[in-house]
């Protein structure tokens, strides 16, 4: 919501009354920066600590929320899981630049024309109709018979909210990030380990307490969860419970992958492997 008073469309004062941000003129958005602040507090954007005038929303880069899961990470009874929709949105032609649980983001450009942004509302009316999903998805659907066929678009939708939900993926995330890893060793020690050929690939399930030889990040928020030189630390730990629940989500959904950077995965087994020193070495 915005704080203006208006007449004739034109932003006059400032005042207490409030208009809808949806309905808000373009001339105002384009001329008044407070319209893009984000406000200290305010429910909707779930960042505590902000203070006033501190961050700016960017209207390029735009993020479009499913629902099952509120601002402040509680999950709803039912969802629509963002990876859902990022696949429908491909086969439209429109590339998204991050995928996250319930959330996904596009860059809007000088390229982007009404009528292929207008794209992303159509997703609604096949959901709302629960259609085949070999109709939505064929190319899905062709590429993992096992899973999907005879499926309806709701009912992935549903299987993977009850299995981000009943994996706390959400909160994994956040865990992750609140307990850095502990350094072991600098960055630099494990460039000269994997340039010389004393590193080695090694499965999830195997890696507790070993050393990463390169970086991983999970897109979004696109930050380092894992350093160079950082340990992976306990088998249930916050890093390792987060990456377990990522594998676990590949395998259970398939052509719904995510990303990971520094996480391979096992073409045979569907393990996720990451780069770590030999012990050896």
């Amino acid at each position: 919501m915005i704080r203006v008073l208006l007449v004739d469309d034109q932003p006059l004062i400032r005042t207490g009354l409030r208009t809808d941000f949806a309905d808000a003129p373009v001339a105002l958005l384009a001329a008044e920066a407070s319209c893009w602040r984000l406000e200290p507090g305010a429910a909707w954007h779930g960042f505590d600590g902000l203070s006033e005038g501190h961050c700016l929303l960017d209207p390029v880069k735009v993020t479009l929320t499913c629902p099952g899961v509120t601002a402040d990470g509680r999950t709803g009874p039912w969802g629509v899981p963002a990876r859902v929709l990022t696949a429908y949105l491909a086969t439209r032609g429109i590339v998204v630049e991050k995928t996250d649980s319930y959330s996904t983001l596009v860059l809007f450009s000088m390229g982007i024309t009404k009528g292929k942004w207008g794209t992303l509302m159509d997703f609604k009316a096949p959901y709302d109709e629960d259609a085949p999903l070999a109709r939505v998805l064929p190319a899905l659907v062709e590429g993992h018979p096992r899973h999907y066929r005879g499926a309806t678009l709701r009912e992935p939708c549903g299987r993977m909210h009850r299995h981000l939900t009943d994996g706390a993926f959400v909160q994994a995330l956040d865990e992750a990030f609140r307990h850095p890893p502990r350094p072991v060793h600098p960055p630099r020690y494990c460039y000269q380990r994997l340039v010389r050929g004393g590193t080695e690939r090694v499965r999830l399930a195997d890696a507790a307490h070993r050393t990463a030889a390169a970086m991983v990040t999970v897109t979004p928020p696109g930050i380092p969860v894992l350093m160079p030189g950082e340990s992976l630390g306990e088998p249930d730990g916050p890093l390792l419970r987060y990456l377990t629940a990522l594998e676990s989500f590949d395998r259970a959904f398939p052509g719904f992958g995510g990303e990971a950077h520094g996480v391979v995965t096992d073409p045979d087994t569907g393990d996720h492997l990451v780069e770590c020193l030999r012990p050896d070495a």
